[in-house]
C-alpha cells in the first residue's frame, strides 16, 4: 500500500466512527424529545382527569448495555386550596434486554430492572374532614361517569399469554407517605417511611414472592408483609399460597383522622405475628392449610360506641388442615372480639379416607351476639344493612369416637335470637329455629353416615312475599344417608328425606355420584319425591290482583351458562296424590324428568285434573341454549275448558268438554321469545261448548233492532255464546299466532256461526265472523212482523282480548233492509189479502231481492274482513 494511502485510512475510520457516534447521540436526543412529547400529552390528559397539574421533567433513554428508559421529576401537583403536591417521584427507571428480545424474535422479553425511587405522597386532611386522596377519588369517579363506556368485545376473550415476559427485579425504594392534619393547628406531620416493595424473578413457571416493609410512625421499619404465590401461569395472574405478617406494636391513634369518615375509627393499638399457608383454601390452590400465630388489637375506638366500650380483638391459633384427605388439627384456637369468642381444640384425620379418626374435637362459640357486638363496633350496623340479628347464637362442633366408629355433631341454635331481614324473614326471640347435623364415621370402609334436621317453626317467611308461612306453622326438613369415596368418585346416597311444608308431608330419596376430572367433572343423580298432598295455594302467597309485573332485569334475561350443567345427568321422579294449585285440584300427578346437561325431557308427565286427563310426556327444553328448539307435546281428554283456563287466568273465556292435542316447537326459555317463535298445531273437539267473552247473538241483534223503523222485542243478553253440541277445530301455529286451518261452523238452534282467522298466544283475537240470524231471533226483534224463510247473514271481525272482544266492522244495513222488506211484505199481505195477487208477488220479489242482497253483501264483507285479518295476523310481530 502506498505510504499516503496507509496514513489516510485511520483518519477516514476515525471520521466514520465520529459520524456514527454523533448520529447515535442525535438519534437518542431525538428519541428522548419524542418520548417526552408523548409523555406530556398523556400528563395533560391526566391533569384534566385529576383536576390538578401533572408534570414530568425529563425522559432519557440508554442504548448501551441494554435499552433503558429513565423518567425523572414526576409530580402530581396540589389541587385548589392545597399547599402541597399530592405526589412526587425522583425517578422511575426500566432496563430491558433488547438484544435478547430481538434474537429470540420477541419470544423472550427480559426486564432486567424496574425501579421506582424516591416516591413521596402527601395525604392532607382538611378542616371539613375530607382528604386530598378522597377528592382525587371523587374526581376520577365523576370523570369516568361522563366518559362513554367502552364496548365489551364480542365473544369469550382468552386470557393474555405473558409467558414471554420475565422481570428480574421490580421494586419501590425509599418511599414515604406523609400525613398532614390541617384541621388541627400546629399538628405534627406523621410518616409511613422507608417504604420498600420488591419482587424478584417474576416469570411464568416460577413461584412469586412480594415483600413489603415499612416504618409506620417509627424511625425504623416495624411492618413486614410477605406474600408467596404458586408458580405463575402464562397469564402471570398469581394464586397466593402463603401470607406472613409481622407488625411490632403500633399506636394507630395518630392515623385515625386520615381513615375515611364512614369507618368512624378513632384509635387503638395493633400488633401481629401471623403466618398463613392458604393451600386449598383459595380457588386454584392446593395442599395443606395452616395458621400459626395471630394478632392483637387493643382499645379500638369507634364513633358511636355505647358507654365508651372500646373493642379488644385477638387471634391466637395453631391450625393445620388438609381438605383433600379430610384432616383437621387444632392445637389452639382462641378468637375474641369484644364479648364474642370462639375456642377450639382437638383433631380429626382421614375424614375422606378409609380409616377416619376423631380425637376430642371441639369448636364452641361464646356470646355470639351481633347486636351486642355493634355496641363495640358500630360500623357493623351499616354492614348488616338494616338486618337485625339480636341474641346469642349457639354454635358448636364436637367430635368423639371409639374403636368402632367416630362421630361429629354440628349444632346451630337460633332460638334465643331475634331476626329481622327485610323482605325475607323475621323471627321473635324464643321462637324455635335450629339445625342439627350428625356424621358417624366408620373405622373401616370409609363410609360416613349422616343425619341432619332443620326446624323453622318459629320463622315468619311472609316478608319475602313468596311463602305464606307464619310463626308457629310447621316447616321442617330431615335428611339421612351415607357418603363414601370409591376411587376417584364420591357417592352420596340420601336414604331418607322428610319435608313438612305447613302440614303437607313429602318423602324422598336420592343417589348422587360425583367424579370425572377437574377439567371435565361429572355428576350423576337419581332422585324421587312423593306425598299424599301438596297445597301450593296455602304454601305460596298469591300475587295481588292488578299488581304490575316486576321490571325486567338485564342480568335475568341472559341465558344460563352451559358450564353450570357440564357433566350433569340423571333422572328425577315426582308422585303426588293431590296438588292444589290456583284453586284447582290436580290428582294422581306423575312426573319423570330426564336431565342430560342442560337438556331436560319429560319422559312421563300425567295427571287427572279439570274433569279429565292431561299428559305432557315428550316435552323437552335446553335451559342454557335458548337458540336450540324446545318441544311441547300435550294431550287432553275430557277436560273442562273453564277449569283448565282458570289455571292460567281468572278471566272466563271458554267452557265445555275438551279433547285436544298440542304440539309446539320454538326457541327461547322465556315467554316473549316463545310467543314470537312458537310453531306447531292445536287440534281437537269441544263438546257442549260456550264462549264467555260475549253473547254474539245479542250483540248483533240489539243494534239491528235499534235500526228497524218499527218497535220490536229484545233479545235477552245471555253473557255467553253457545258453541253447539260438538265442534271440531284445527289451528296451525306459527310466529306466535294460532290460525285456523279451515273455518269453524257452528249450528245453535236456528242461528249459525262461522269463524275464520286466528288468535295470538297472548289471547288477542283476530277472527272474521259470520253470524246467520235465524227466523226466531228476527221474529223476536221485529215484534213478529218479519217472518224469514232463511237466516240473514251479518259479518264482523271478532277482535281484541278473548275475555272481552270487540265486534269491529259490523255491517248491518243489508240485514236491516231485508228484515224491513219482509215485515212490509207481511203487512201488505194482510191488508190486500187475495185481491192483490200481483202486488203481493211483486213484494215477494222485493223481499227475495233484499235477502239476496244481504247475503251478497255479507259474503263480500266477509272476504274483506278475512283479507284484513290475514294482514293483521301477518304483521303481529313485524313479520
Amino acid at each position: 500500500m502506498p505510504p499516503a494511502r496507509s496514513r489516510r485510512w485511520p483518519k477516514v475510520l476515525g471520521v466514520a466512527v465520529a459520524v456514527v457516534v454523533v448520529l447515535g447521540i442525535a438519534a437518542v436526543l431525538l428519541l428522548d424529545r419524542i418520548l417526552l412529547s408523548q409523555v406530556r400529552k398523556q400528563t395533560d390528559r391526566l391533569s384534566q382527569q385529576l383536576g390538578r397539574p401533572v408534570a414530568v421533567e425529563s425522559v432519557k433513554t440508554r442504548l448501551l448495555g441494554g435499552v433503558g428508559v429513565r423518567v425523572a421529576g414526576v409530580s402530581v401537583g396540589a389541587g385548589e386550596g392545597e399547599d402541597r403536591p399530592l405526589a412526587t417521584l425522583e425517578r422511575a427507571e426500566v432496563e430491558v434486554n433488547l438484544i435478547g428480545a430481538l434474537l429470540s424474535g420477541g419470544k423472550r422479553v427480559t426486564v432486567r430492572e424496574a425501579v421506582v425511587d424516591g416516591l413521596r405522597v402527601n395525604v392532607i386532611r382538611f378542616p371539613d374532614g375530607t382528604t386530598n386522596v378522597e377528592r382525587v377519588a371523587k374526581r376520577l369517579e365523576e370523570t369516568s361517569a361522563k366518559e362513554p363506556a367502552a364496548e365489551a368485545p364480542a365473544g369469550e376473550q382468552k386470557p393474555a399469554d405473558l409467558s414471554a415476559v420475565r422481570v428480574d427485579r421490580a421494586a419501590v425504594e425509599n418511599a414515604r407517605i406523609a400525613f398532614l392534619d390541617r384541621s388541627v393547628k400546629g399538628a405534627e406531620e406523621l410518616y409511613v417511611d422507608d417504604l420498600d416493595v420488591e419482587v424478584r424473578d417474576l416469570r411464568a413457571g416460577r413461584p412469586l414472592e412480594v415483600v413489603l416493609k415499612a416504618a409506620v410512625l417509627a424511625k425504623v421499619q416495624n411492618l413486614e408483609l410477605r406474600v408467596k404465590a404458586a408458580p405463575l401461569p402464562p397469564t402471570l395472574v398469581p394464586t397466593p399460597e402463603q401470607v406472613t405478617l409481622k407488625v411490632q406494636p403500633i399506636d394507630l391513634g395518630p392515623l385515625a383522622p386520615f381513615v375515611p369518615g364512614e369507618a368512624g375509627f378513632r384509635g387503638g393499638r395493633f400488633q401481629a405475628d401471623l403466618a398463613v399457608v392458604l393451600g386449598a383454601a383459595v380457588p386454584g390452590g392446593s395442599g395443606r392449610t395452616t395458621v400459626k400465630g395471630g394478632f392483637r388489637a387493643d382499645q379500638l375506638a369507634f364513633a358511636g360506641q355505647e358507654g365508651g366500650k372500646k373493642l379488644d380483638a385477638a387471634l391466637d391459633a395453631d391450625l393445620d388442615a388438609d381438605a383433600e384427605h379430610g384432616d383437621l388439627r387444632i392445637g389452639k384456637l382462641e378468637l375474641t372480639a369484644g364479648p364474642v369468642g370462639l375456642t377450639g381444640h382437638g383433631a380429626a384425620t382421614g375424614l375422606r379416607g378409609d380409616a377416619p379418626r376423631v380425637e376430642g374435637l371441639e369448636i364452641v362459640s361464646r356470646g355470639l351476639d351481633l347486636a351486642a357486638l355493634t355496641a363495640y363496633y358500630p360500623p357493623l350496623r351499616k354492614q348488616l344493612g338494616g338486618n337485625v340479628v339480636a341474641g346469642p347464637i349457639g354454635l358448636s362442633l364436637k367430635g368423639s369416637g371409639g374403636q368402632a366408629a367416630q362421630s361429629l355433631e354440628l349444632r346451630v341454635d337460633l332460638g334465643p335470637v331475634h331476626l329481622s331481614i327485610p323482605r325475607q324473614l323475621s323471627k321473635a326471640a324464643g321462637a324455635p329455629m335450629a339445625l342439627v347435623a350428625r356424621a358417624d364415621l366408620a373405622q373401616q370402609g370409609g363410609v360416613v353416615r349422616f343425619d341432619a334436621s332443620a326446624d323453622l317453626a318459629g320463622v315468619d317467611l311472609r316478608p319475602g312475599g313468596a311463602v305464606a308461612k307464619k310463626p308457629g306453622d310447621p316447616m321442617s326438613a330431615r335428611a339421612a344417608g351415607t357418603y363414601r369415596k370409591a376411587g376417584a368418585e364420591q357417592q352420596v346416597e340420601l336414604t331418607r328425606l322428610d319435608l313438612n311444608l305447613l302440614g303437607d308431608a313429602l318423602a324422598g330419596k336420592a343417589r348422587v355420584a360425583m367424579g370425572g376430572t377437574k377439567e371435565r367433572p361429572t355428576t350423576r343423580f337419581d332422585a324421587e319425591l312423593s306425598g299424599q298432598r301438596l297445597d301450593l295455594d296455602r304454601l305460596l302467597i298469591p300475587a295481588p290482583e292488578g299488581a304490575p309485573e316486576p321490571p325486567k332485569q338485564a342480568e335475568a334475561s341472559k341465558p344460563l351458562d352451559p358450564k353450570t350443567f357440564a357433566g350433569l345427568s340423571g333422572t328425577a321422579r315426582v308422585r303426588l296424590g293431590l296438588l292444589r294449585m290456583k284453586q284447582q285440584d290436580l290428582r294422581e300427578v306423575v312426573l319423570k324428568v330426564k336431565v342430560v346437561e342442560d337438556a331436560v325431557t319429560l319422559e312421563e308427565a300425567r295427571l287427572v285434573a279439570f274433569g279429565g286427563n292431561v299428559s305432557a310426556g315428550g316435552t323437552a327444553v335446553k335451559l342454557a341454549h335458548p337458540e336450540d328448539p324446545f318441544k311441547i307435546d300435550v294431550t287432553m281428554k275430557g277436560v273442562e275448558g273453564e277449569q283448565m283456563l282458570a289455571l292460567f287466568s281468572k278471566r272466563k273465556v271458554l267452557g265445555g268438554k275438551l279433547d285436544a292435542a298440542l304440539q309446539l316447537t320454538g326457541k327461547g326459555t322465556s315467554l316473549d321469545p316463545i310467543k314470537q317463535s312458537a310453531t306447531g298445531s292445536l287440534t281437537g273437539d269441544l263438546r257442549d261448548g260456550a264462549f264467555f267473552g260475549k253473547d254474539l247473538v245479542a250483540a248483533v241483534a240489539a243494534p239491528i233492532a235499534s235500526k228497524l223503523p218499527f218497535a220490536g222485542g229484545r233479545v235477552t243478553e245471555g253473557g255467553s255464546t253457545s258453541l253447539g253440541k260438538q265442534v271440531g277445530f284445527a289451528f296451525q301455529i306459527a310466529n306466535g299466532v294460532a290460525k285456523l286451518t279451515k273455518p269453524i261452523r257452528i249450528k245453535t238452534g236456528d242461528n249459525a256461526l262461522s269463524f275464520d282467522g286466528g288468535v295470538r298466544l297472548d289471547g288477542t283475537l283476530q277472527m272474521p265472523t259470520t253470524l246467520e240470524l235465524g227466523p226466531e231471533v228476527i221474529a223476536k226483534i221485529s215484534g213478529g212482523r218479519a217472518k224469514m224463510s232463511a237466516p240473514i247473514p251479518v259479518t264482523f271481525n271478532l277482535s281484541g282480548p278473548a275475555w272481552s272482544p270487540r265486534l269491529d266492522g259490523l255491517a248491518l244495513d243489508a240485514a236491516v233492509q231485508a228484515i224491513a222488506k219482509q215485515a212490509a211484505t207481511s203487512v201488505a199481505g194482510k191488508l190486500l189479502g187475495d185481491k192483490a195477487g200481483a202486488a203481493g208477488a211483486d213484494l215477494e220479489k222485493q223481499k227475495a231481492a233484499a235477502e239476496q242482497k244481504a247475503r251478497d253483501e255479507a259474503q263480500k264483507r266477509k272476504q274483506q274482513l278475512e283479507e284484513e285479518a290475514r294482514k293483521k295476523l301477518k304483521g303481529l310481530f313485524g313479520r
